[in-house]
């Protein structure tokens, strides 16, 4: 047990080292050991390891911010505890200003929008809990939103299955989607450009995948719409 030989305490104090690569590959080491184990989730949280987590994600140097985004997102997976503390973190703010931002390494943008995904499929899973109101906040949704619209096909798929599980969400308004988010206008432009990219032999799998997607969303989102009253044309 790596925290009873107070390996988890040396790596975690590391994070506050002076050195950024001793920061970021400490930042790496809780990520990997999180990794799909709640126990060792449970005890890195418990040293406070996500505050300064969150704080690292602002630095200057990207590598560091990478890694670090990478540790809380392998320490709040499945993890209740390790999510409440995030969002009391504000976790959410730093997701939007991450997503919301062009000039941040696209790196850091899609492992946000994946960590959006990955939090709205356990509400979805487990809770789909009220309480957790940021995620159908329309500035919020409208960050996930705007990304898919990007030139990049991964980040583009990524913002894709992030708009598709926040939807799956009774918190999220499909109204505010469709007018403050503009996603009906955002999925049909996305249609015509996928339609350019498939002209392209060596894209082609890849952008008919995307685009399967994209009917998908666009079909989960017009349902939505319906409850509410509206019929798209």
């Amino acid at each position: 047990d790596l925290d009873k030989l107070g390996g988890l305490v040396v790596v975690i104090r590391e994070l506050d080292n002076t050195e950024t690569d001793i920061r970021t590959t400490s930042a790496w080491i809780l990520g990997k050991a999180s990794q799909n184990n709640a126990l060792v989730q449970n005890q890195i949280l418990t040293h406070g390891a996500l505050t300064k987590l969150m704080k690292m994600v602002n630095s200057s140097f990207t590598e560091e911010a990478v890694k670090a985004l990478y540790a809380i997102s392998a320490l709040i997976r499945n993890n209740e505890i390790g999510q409440r503390l995030f969002y009391s973190e504000e976790g959410y703010i730093m997701l939007q200003d991450i997503m919301g931002n062009s000039s941040i390494d696209i790196r850091l943008r899609k492992k946000a929008v994946f960590l959006v995904a990955d939090l709205a499929d356990y509400q979805v899973q487990y809770a789909d809990n009220s309480e957790i109101h940021f995620l159908g906040d329309r500035f919020f949704l409208k960050a996930v939103v705007d990304l898919i619209l990007t030139p990049d096909l991964d980040l583009q798929e990524k913002a894709l299955l992030a708009v598709r599980s926040l939807l799956q969400l009774a918190s999220t308004d499909a109204s505010d989607l469709r007018d403050f988010c503009s996603l009906d206008r955002i999925l049909e432009s996305t249609r015509e450009d996928l339609e350019k990219l498939m002209l392209e032999e060596d894209l082609r799998d890849y952008v008919n995948e995307i685009e399967s997607l994209r009917r998908e969303v666009t079909i989960i989102f017009h349902s939505k719409l319906e409850k509410v009253g509206w019929v798209p044309t």
